[in-house]
């Protein structure tokens, strides 16, 4: 029931709690009256309330920061002084977007969609400046902002057109992925020879390992069994199983038993 959104009655700060006419946001009684008095304008606020949010909101933005690395707010001393596609001045690049790392006691920045792009060219990324790989610690900083702007629906860079690269860009993410979290043999070769049967056949396992578990992995397991029969093209289906893959293996903080599940789950297809 919508409710009338008056107070009660002249100088109450309770809501009235008649249901307010069809069209209209008022009860039949306010609706009437001269002058009508808001609830939303009397509603007294408990200070504790207002601290409690800023200190949530406080948290909420210095926790995205992390994922810029060094320099995010004091851009001092960088490596580089524009960034590498944009040619955006690092004074000006917008912190939400900002990603570095240090190397060799040097800091290099970029556009988080530029060097997200350029790590998943290859198994092994580099610095494009230097040709330097990546260290694990950057990989993983690097996965970790691209889940949480993945789950937050922030604007993530946008993948390949051609549907070869973009299937070459998701093995390289979930081959980068095994081999940080210690499954060191793991290839692109590897994933290649999964058929859709295979793929059918890994959900199956995932979901015998999650069937209990509350949470968005039951339901991607549960959503890539039902698109089986849908989905009649095997590439498709199997491009489609990479993509929900990469959300599986960073849904979680600690992913290794994620990741772990996903390859004992491949090694028995």
């Amino acid at each position: 029931m919508q409710r009338c959104i008056a107070v009660k009655k002249k100088g109450s700060t309770q809501q009235c709690s008649s249901p307010h006419l069809k069209g209209h946001t008022l009860c039949g009684t306010h609706a009437r009256a001269k002058t009508v008095q808001l609830w939303k304008d009397v509603q007294v606020v408990d200070p504790r309330i207002i601290v409690c949010q800023s200190i949530a909101r406080k948290w909420a933005v210095l926790h995205r920061l992390r994922f810029g690395g060094p320099g995010v707010l004091k851009r001092k001393g960088l490596a580089n002084d524009d960034e590498l596609v944009s040619g955006e001045e690092s004074n000006r690049q917008h912190p939400f977007e900002y990603f570095a790392f240090t190397e060799n006691g040097k800091t290099w920045w970029f556009d988080f969609g530029t060097i997200w792009i350029w790590s998943l060219k290859s198994l092994t990324p580099s610095n494009p400046y230097t040709k330097v790989p990546l260290d694990k610690e950057t990989r993983k900083r690097l996965r970790d902002f691209w889940a949480y702007r993945t789950r937050h629906s922030i604007k993530i860079p946008p993948e390949p057109e051609n549907i070869n690269e973009r299937f070459d860009t998701r093995l390289h993410f979930l081959c980068q992925t095994f081999i940080d979290h210690g499954f060191i043999d793991v290839e692109p070769r590897q994933l290649v020879r999964l058929s859709k049967q295979s793929h059918i056949t890994m959900w199956k396992f995932l979901l015998e390992d999650v069937e209990n578990i509350a949470g968005p992995l039951r339901g991607w397991c549960r959503y890539m069994l039902a698109r089986q029969i849908a989905t009649t093209n095997s590439f498709t289906y199997i491009i489609n199983s990479l993509r929900i893959l990469m959300r599986y293996v960073t849904e979680k903080k600690e992913a290794y038993c994620t990741v772990f599940s996903v390859m004992s789950a491949i090694y028995r297809c």
